[in-house]
């Protein structure tokens, strides 16, 4: 149940309906296991992508603005179950570049886009009412963490 909050400037909806687009289709790549028992397409409908933007003088690095800066500063929190160390490496690997392209950050300025990760136990989430370990079998547990 990947789940992205962009936190990023100020940008109108078509375009954050591309990035969207652009970003699940980028974490089911990922995420997907042939293996398990979910597919694509179970997985676009569990995939939420959350935009949280700044406008004017609200977010400041190192006292100025991106604007002053001349750059704008992109976080991804990215939320999962089980994501190791590994796959982490992987996703922002994969991810940074792309995020440069729909963000419009300059390879020079690539540093200027941070992805935080958030992992969790299944026992340390709930869907409707019922705990993700309970909900998903041992067997679906551990092949999420070969992966």
């Amino acid at each position: 149940m990947p789940y992205l909050r962009i936190t990023c400037p100020q940008i109108d909806a078509p375009r954050r309906r591309a990035i969207a687009t652009s970003l699940t289709d980028a974490v089911i790549e990922l995420f997907f296991n042939p293996r398990a028992p979910v597919t694509r397409e179970q997985l676009r409908e569990r995939t939420t992508v959350h935009f949280c933007m700044y406008g004017d003088a609200e977010l400041f690095i190192g006292g100025r603005t991106p604007d002053e800066r001349g750059v704008a500063d992109v976080t991804v929190e990215l939320s999962d179950w089980s994501m190791s160390v590994g796959m982490q490496r992987r996703i922002a690997a994969q991810l940074t570049p792309l995020l440069g392209v729909l963000f419009n950050v300059r390879e020079q300025d690539i540093d200027n886009l941070n992805i935080r990760f958030h992992s969790y136990s299944p026992a340390a989430f709930a869907v409707g009412g019922k705990l993700l370990s309970d909900i998903v079998p041992r067997f679906g547990r551990f092949m999420k963490r070969l992966s």
